[in-house]
């Protein structure tokens, strides 16, 4: 987990040009797991992973009965979660917006334009005004430019 190789692995997944993914990404991500109290909690999360597939019936009854407004962006190259997961949340729930993105594990460092898009068009559809107004009026799209 805190090894280099791993975090390359967690944010590049099987892709073949790892030369441009910035090694920050993962140098961070490991710096930041290497931090006192952390190996504990990602122990812990690990091992409350055994608990996700024994509610994985009530979630997808959820999905199935109740059929909420559901927005799915998965990354094609994540290596922990395969895109096989963002299929099941389809076959449960037949209307869900389901976006496979040029991405890893961490698609927001990959694709953060297109997500934001996403998003707010997800909002905008489904009116939730009260959390996409503030999309409208930020600068998410706009280029950066440098002082």
């Amino acid at each position: 987990m805190y090894s280099i190789q791993a975090g390359i692995a967690r944010h590049i997944g099987d892709r073949t040009n790892p030369e441009r993914f910035n090694p920050d990404l993962w140098m961070d991500e490991i710096a930041f797991l290497k931090r006192p109290g952390m190996e504990a909690i990602q122990l812990d999360l690990a091992y409350d992973y055994r608990t996700n597939v024994k509610s994985y019936p009530q979630w997808q009854s959820y999905l199935r009965v109740c059929r909420p407004h559901t927005l799915v962006l998965w990354g094609i190259h994540d290596p922990i979660f395969s895109v096989d997961g963002a299929h099941a949340i389809r076959r449960e729930q037949p209307d869900a917006e389901v976006h496979l993105l040029e991405a890893g594990h961490f698609a927001i460092d990959d694709c953060p334009d297109e997500i934001a898009a996403h998003f707010l068009s997800f909002l905008t559809m489904h009116r939730i005004e009260q959390l996409a107004k503030p999309l409208l009026i930020s600068n998410i799209s706009k280029p950066r430019t440098t002082q």
